[in-house]
């Protein structure tokens, strides 16, 4: 561990300051939580090399890999820690050199033109996965070593996110029109999966949440019509809070764009309990707060890019 996280305050983690932040109490100090922290990163707090611990590696090397990240976690002060799940969806992406300061080589992304299932015919070829293709055992392993106070949230990419990737941003939005029965037929079998998904995480004691992420807009709107979503892609957001309720689990929600026109929806019948991810071009988050803190509690809203 580097001396700049050694100098942080001594961790005593007590996840019930998540959880009462989460369902909008009053905890006595601000908790941490975050989506993601990029591997370099946490490569330089830790002071090695990271092994990615859901990619796996033989067991003793995971078993390391798993320490190495609750620790990390627990000394930077955190209550709880998404663990996400590694779904082997293939896509296809698109790619070029990354020209960042700070590069990886190469940078990839989805590619919005096209993408593997185009018609019922590739919607019948596609290699789904099943839920058994999924090592939850990480998940075991990090239950063994967590430290007394500290929980996980369990975490899952969304339907939305899935499907469009699975047949391409632009062919969706096209198809919504020429092609409802096949954009019904993808989103529903993405929406099992994931309830799937959910519904195992759901069933381990250490886990104290649900989240998914499910990018659904951009700048100024929707990445499709809100009744398009509300149709499609809500009623499965709802079926994934009811599944974390019934545990009096909180179901919380990553979604980056501008989603003004679906907060209701989110609210009123998704009901969500948390909101991640806020741009002050779009809304800062002193202004969500105001407008929805009775009832949605606000997570992040940091601009990083001060």
């Amino acid at each position: 561990m580097i001396d700049r996280a050694e100098r942080l305050p001594r961790p005593a983690p007590d996840v019930g300051q998540l959880l009462s932040a989460l369902r909008r109490g009053r905890p006595t100090r601000v908790p941490l939580l975050e989506l993601k922290l990029d591997e370099e990163v946490r490569s330089a707090l830790a002071g090695e090399s990271l092994v990615p611990w859901w990619t796996g590696a033989p067991p003793d090397q995971r078993r390391h890999a798993v320490q190495q990240f609750v620790r990390l976690m627990h000394r930077l002060g955190y209550d709880a820690f998404w663990i996400p799940t590694n779904v082997p969806f293939t896509f296809r992406t698109a790619s070029t050199g990354d020209t960042a300061a700070l590069n990886r080589g190469e940078r990839q992304w989805q590619s919005e033109h096209a993408g593997p299932i185009q018609s019922s015919a590739d919607l019948e070829r596609y290699p789904w996965p099943r839920i058994s293709d999924i090592d939850f055992g990480p998940a075991d392993e990090v239950a063994e070593v967590l430290p007394d106070g500290m929980g996980c949230i369990g975490f899952s990419n969304g339907v939305f996110e899935w499907s469009t990737w699975l047949m391409g941003l632009e062919p969706f939005a096209i198809a919504l029109y020429d092609q409802p029965r096949l954009v019904r037929e993808l989103v529903d079998r993405v929406g099992r999966f994931v309830h799937q998904v959910f519904e195992i995480w759901s069933q381990r004691e250490q886990i104290v949440a649900l989240w998914s992420g499910d990018d659904m807009g951009f700048k100024t709107g929707t990445l499709i019509s809100p009744q398009h979503l509300r149709e499609y892609i809500l009623p499965w957001h709802r079926r994934y809070a009811v599944l974390a309720h019934r545990r009096s689990n909180p179901y919380l929600l990553h979604s980056c764009g501008n989603l003004r026109a679906i907060m209701p929806d989110l609210v009123d019948d998704v009901g969500i309990d948390a909101k991640h991810s806020f741009e002050d071009v779009i809304q800062p988050v002193e202004e969500f707060h105001r407008q929805w803190g009775g009832r949605v509690a606000a997570i992040g809203g940091v601009d990083m890019d001060l």
